[in-house]
């Protein structure tokens, strides 16, 4: 009888949804070309819009629904903290423990901030270290080897000093998660937060997506693409939802830890997740695109924005071939979730901004839609130019300074391995974790690599040294010692 009147009152309540939410779903969704869209919008515990527009695959009939799960990547960040504020609730870690109290193998380069690393350090983005992406990206390492990878990193700034996204820390804050409860940052989410709100649509591991008979595929320009396994990756971003799930997410956040009666987490320690970190130095690509944020920072899982003088707590998410963002008005005790199936597109953050002036009740200054399709185009643009301008400062008629064959060899880098140089067929060859590809002579000693994935267009340059020998290969911005 219960669920019987949680739906008639959900049906009520979509009944008596702002009619012009859909007319602007499928406006921004047409603007920006994106094959599925599924929107929830919900206001005081209650849902006021949830819908599937579009398709789950382009060139098929399968519609988005409510149901319709997608790859929630970096949106999966909250879930981690929120697992964290539950043992701390539990009194089983603090906040400000030394990571290696709870991860014995946790290291970092930096010895001054190895010493004093903490939990909260984890998840807020600040202990020097810049993204090394590549070392997750489809290489195929494991959680607790890409841990003990990026304890070998160069960090690119002081320890606490600014803030970096960094997505091998909250890696490294899910297995913390796994190892305190015993439970493996997997079973922890689903038992403790999951289940209890009735998440049936969501999973954090790749086989049970694959298994999935409601899924969105990813989209690359409109063409559809085989699903990634991001499994390594954990508490960063492994997560797949749908909108109807997170709605369910996003109200026990709002409503402080209650979900329908029961208390998942305390008040307390739920807020802390919310409450601002690190400043965040705005960018001009940044305010650029976004012009209406006055401020912006790092929680722990979350950004805390200001957009046209009101606060909000959100977080974005991509992978290859989706995008998901979640935003939250605390004031007004109101969420925004929007999932699509096309890779890089700004159609959440322009539909998003469209839906706050709509709800906040704010002058419509900017057609948000047609604001950020300009700033993309112009950024294509720019990113085009200086691709041509390069191209055209290349000294095509230079020779590499030795024959091809004394360039072979094994360069290693601590935490990147070792990059395989051959030669093949008369060409250079490059292998790197599961990439490989031939190189072709751009420059004097620089080649640019012809492969997919990181290897895709590198730019491989060998540094010889006095005596005329290759010792440096500079790749992935790393520097790989020959051995």
């Amino acid at each position: 009888m219960r669920k019987l009147f949680l739906f008639l009152l959900a049906t009520i309540v979509l009944q008596g949804a702002d009619p012009d939410v859909k007319a602007l779903v499928e406006a921004a969704r047409n603007a920006w070309a994106v094959p599925g869209v599924a929107v929830a919008i919900v206001k005081d515990d209650k849902p006021l819009y949830l819908a599937g527009h579009g398709l789950r695959e382009a060139g098929k009939t399968d519609p988005v629904t409510p149901h319709t799960a997608f790859q929630i990547a970096s949106t999966t960040k909250a879930f981690t903290t929120a697992a964290m504020a539950m043992l701390v609730d539990e009194g089983k870690i603090a906040w400000d423990d030394p990571v290696r109290k709870h991860l014995n193998f946790f290291r970092l380069a930096d010895p001054h901030a190895d010493a004093l690393v903490t939990a909260r350090d984890l998840v807020t983005h600040r202990t020097g270290l810049p993204r090394h992406d590549v070392l997750w990206v489809r290489t195929g390492l494991g959680r607790e080897e890409l841990i003990r990878r990026i304890g070998l990193a160069k960090p690119a700034a002081q320890f606490r000093g600014v803030y970096q996204y960094q997505n091998l820390m909250f890696t490294s804050a899910g297995e913390l998660v796994g190892r305190v409860s015993g439970l493996g940052w997997d079973r922890f989410v689903q038992q403790r937060i999951l289940l209890p709100l009735g998440m049936k649509d969501t999973s954090t591991a790749y086989a049970d997506m694959l298994r999935h008979t409601n899924m969105a595929m990813p989209h690359i320009k409109g063409k559809a693409n085989p699903l990634q396994n991001y499994d390594n990756i954990g508490g960063a971003g492994s997560i797949a939802s749908s909108v109807d799930d997170l709605s369910r997410w996003v109200r026990m956040q709002l409503a402080g830890g209650i979900y329908e009666g029961t208390r998942l987490v305390s008040e307390k320690q739920l807020q802390a997740t919310h409450e601002p970190q690190m400043v965040i130095q705005r960018t001009a690509a940044s305010r650029e695109m976004q012009p209406e944020y006055t401020q912006s920072s790092y929680a722990m899982g979350w950004f805390v924005n200001h957009y046209r003088g009101e606060m909000l707590v959100m977080h974005s998410g991509s992978l290859s071939g989706y995008r998901a963002l979640i935003t939250m008005v605390p004031r007004l005790k109101m969420g925004i979730v929007i999932l699509a199936n096309e890779n890089g597109t700004n159609l959440n953050e322009a539909l998003t901004n469209t839906l706050l002036d709509e709800y906040l009740g704010l002058p419509k200054t900017r057609d948000w839609n047609a604001y950020m399709l300009g700033v993309v185009k112009a950024n294509d643009e720019k990113e085009a130019r200086e691709k041509r301008e390069a191209e055209e400062a290349r000294k095509k008629d230079t020779k590499p300074s030795l024959p091809l064959n004394s360039y072979v060899g094994i360069y290693r880098e601590a935490a990147y391995g070792d990059v395989k140089v051959s030669l093949q067929q008369g060409k250079l060859h490059a292998e790197w974790m599961r990439f490989r590809g031939d190189m072709d002579h751009w420059q004097y000693d620089t080649w640019k690599i012809k492969a997919d994935g990181s290897l895709k267009d590198a730019i491989a340059n060998f540094q010889l040294d006095e005596k005329g020998s290759p010792v440096r290969l500079l790749l992935l911005g790393q520097t790989f010692l020959r051995q």
